[in-house]
């Protein structure tokens, strides 16, 4: 019975100290589909353009987490893992900015010459 109160006791001293690491940290946004086949025609183009915008989305979204999650860990006095989340910071920016530039060359190729 001693050992149930103490286990008890531990889990809660132990969710409340971790629960202030994950407080500010923003969630992962949801994968958006893949593009599955080169597109062709005007129309593909135009959903190309789309697809690519809500990967730059999804892109800019990541790098907003990774960058909370890098000062969780500089709040908690991990360097290293704080170093690895900007690093995944900056990784998701430049993604975002590439599916930027391949949306808007698609929305060229969709406009009728």
């Amino acid at each position: 019975m001693k050992s149930t109160y103490i286990g008890l006791a531990l889990a809660v001293c132990l969710s409340i100290v971790s629960t202030p690491l994950l407080a500010e940290v923003v969630p992962a946004p949801e994968h958006p589909a893949n593009i599955s086949a080169p597109a062709t025609s005007p129309t593909e183009h135009q959903e190309a353009a789309a697809l690519h915008k809500k990967h730059a989305e999804h892109h800019k979204g990541m790098a907003v987490h990774h960058k909370s999650v890098a000062a969780e860990y500089g709040k908690a006095g991990h360097p290293e893992l704080k170093k690895h989340h900007e690093a995944m910071t900056k990784h998701h920016e430049a993604l975002a900015k590439e599916h930027e530039k391949a949306a808007e060359n698609h929305e060229k190729m969709a406009k009728p010459k």
